[in-house]
């Protein structure tokens, strides 16, 4: 299997470490025992007990190898969650236990902890926490058959992931995660356009995932692109790797892990397809170099096999075997099975070249060895993996028979308790009959109380409106009064005076001796004042200026005319008034003004 394929695992492990927020399963932290200790002694609410021992217990377990006192302190939390059946606290528990499980390659027990864990989130009252978590257990589920290479099975359970997430539509990184696996275990499966379709899904979440899901995506394109021999694919996905580990907001651990496998991706293909093997080992120095900083010893010594291998294809054996056997040997040391299998191999073989027989053989010997007990491990790994499958399906099928039991005798208690509830409806029933009866008496008579009172607050309104049409009519016949009595004074004697006033001054220009006549002068000035007394009166009653005009000015020059008089001085100033009112309004406030 290249080193591509192993991306696809890198993958599965990402989503159990990326996806819950309240599940922190995998990734080693420290945390504040004395602070959890303090909660779990002190703290009033049982569920933040419940949450603070999980976390403590899940440290000890996991993190600090404190198996025995995590375990007893994962059983005191399982039974303080389920005393108060806080749901979110057992699916935690049955989430650890899980891990737990996983960490030792108990599948059986993993297994029926993950599964236990899916059936146990229906039962969580928030939705988005009840979708998460199942979701993490069916993730859990085909991390685990991936693992022991049931594809098939792995793809059922991210399918039923991939479901859950694509109605929650709000965590778009997870959601880009199962599209990679999928992608990955179809191109396991050899279905090449599958595993195509799956990452075009994938393609435009990634500016809105996570940063480093855009190094799982394009790492499995390259693993396509080397699976179907294509050069240019490969160095297309190549270029596209490097340009976001360039450009991505990637943690300093991430960066270095990420351009480990980058520089590898590079070496093999100089190595493969340009056959540019001093650029493939300069690739490969970079990746042993590296490994060396993470301590990384698996690809540490897969770099010096790589580059003992570019050295063989140079022909430059003396230097090939000496970076092989350093392979070999730090391989051999660590139980690193895979590349002690291909140095010895390669090594027997340049060996055999320069007629080396024995060493050649010893290698060659080792190479067979190693690999029939690859063989022997993975065949036995199935073995172990179908056993547990075997023991999981036996303990879900007791589960049943005693679920089915218990329903049996909960069936005999209902039946007897039947006739009990019948009664006990019936005399309820007839009891909140009396009630709503009662009930609805009290309703209408109090309904009719109101029409009553809302008649009679009806009939003081009305009232009130006629009392106020009573007085606009009285008002508006006033000022109906007051026009007609200005008009005929106006029109009918005022006219009347201009009249005389014109025939006198006629006269008084005929006759001129009148022009010194004391009686006549003082006639002619009295039938001058009356004239404009009249119109003064005229002008009072209805005022020329506030129809033509409006308020303000009729106003004005009501204080011009009190000012020519000189007793009294008024001045006027308005605010707010640029429009003109109604005219009813306009009299009723001139009136209002005039008579003050």
């Amino acid at each position: 299997m290249s080193h591509y394929f192993s991306l696809a695992n890198k993958a599965a492990i990402a989503f159990l470490i990326f996806l819950p927020p309240f599940f922190n399963c995998v990734k080693a932290q420290k945390i504040n025992e004395d602070s959890l200790r303090a909660i779990i002694k002190d703290s009033k609410y049982d569920t933040a007990r419940v949450l603070a021992m999980r976390k403590l217990a899940s440290y000890q377990i996991l993190h600090k190898g404190e198996i025995a006192e995590g375990l007893a302190l994962l059983d005191k939390t399982d039974v303080l969650a389920r005393k108060i059946n806080f749901q979110t606290g057992i699916c935690e528990v049955l989430l650890t236990r899980g891990n737990y499980h996983y960490r030792k390659s108990d599948w059986a027990n993993a297994i029926g902890f993950f599964t236990e864990l899916n059936n146990q989130s229906s039962l969580i009252a928030d939705p988005v926490y009840q979708q998460r978590t199942s979701m993490m257990a069916l993730n859990n589920l085909a991390g685990i058959y991936s693992k022991n290479g049931d594809y098939t099975t792995a793809l059922d359970y991210y399918f039923k992931s991939r479901e859950l997430l694509e109605k929650m539509k709000s965590d778009v990184s997870a959601l880009c995660i199962v599209y990679v696996n999928i992608a990955s275990h179809y191109s396991m499966l050899e279905e090449n356009a599958k595993a195509t379709e799956y990452l075009e899904k994938c393609y435009p979440l990634l500016d809105a995932a996570k940063p480093y899901l855009k190094y799982l995506y394009w790492s499995e394109k390259l693993t396509l692109a080397d699976k179907q021999k294509n050069g240019m694919l490969v160095k297309s996905a190549i270029d596209s790797l490097e340009k976001n580990l360039n450009t991505s907001e990637l943690s300093d651990f991430q960066k270095i892990d990420y351009n480990l496998t980058l520089y590898e991706m590079k070496g093999r293909y100089q190595k493969e397809y340009v056959k540019n093997l001093p650029q493939a080992i300069i690739e490969f120095q970079k990746k042993l170099t590296l490994a060396e900083q993470l301590d990384d010893k698996a690809e540490l010594y897969n770099a010096l096999y790589e580059m003992g291998d570019c050295y063989a294809l140079q022909n430059d054996v003396s230097t090939a075997i000496s970076y092989l056997q350093k392979a070999y040997t730090g391989a051999k040391a660590d139980s690193i099975n895979q590349v002690v299998y291909t140095s010895s191999k390669l090594l027997g073989q340049l060996f055999y070249q320069q007629k080396k027989y024995d060493e050649a053989y010893q290698y060659i010997s080792t190479a067979y060895q190693v690999n029939d007990s690859i063989i022997s491990q993975k065949n036995l790994a199935q073995l172990n993996f179908l056993e547990a499958g075997y023991q999981n399906e036996k303990k879900e099928k007791t589960i049943t028979e005693l679920k089915l039991s218990n329903t049996e005798k909960e069936l005999g208690v209902i039946k007897r308790n039947r006739l009990l509830i019948i009664i006990g409806i019936t005399a309820t029933a007839l009891l909140i009959s009396l009630g709503l009866l009662y009930r609805t008496n009290r309703q209408k008579r109090l309904i009719a109380e109101k029409d009553q009172m809302i008649k009679g607050e009806q009939i003081k309104f009305l009232e009130r409106q006629q009392q106020v049409v009573s007085l606009q009519s009285m008002v508006n016949g006033q000022e109906t009064e007051r026009t007609r009595i200005a008009k005929d004074l106006h029109d009918g004697l005022g006219g009347l005076f201009s009249t005389i006033k014109m025939q006198l001054s006629t006269l008084k220009h005929e006759e001129k001796s009148l022009e010194t006549n004391e009686l006549f002068q003082k006639s002619y000035q009295l039938v001058d004042n009356a004239s404009v007394e009249v119109r003064r009166i005229a002008h009072n009653m209805m005022p020329e200026v506030l129809i033509k005009l409006g308020l303000m000015q009729a106003i004005q020059d009501l204080c011009n005319s009190i000012n020519a008089g000189k007793l009294m001085s008024v001045s006027m100033q308005s605010y707010g008034m640029e429009q003109r009112l109604n005219a009813s309004t306009e009299m009723m406030l001139f009136r209002i003004v005039q008579e003050l």
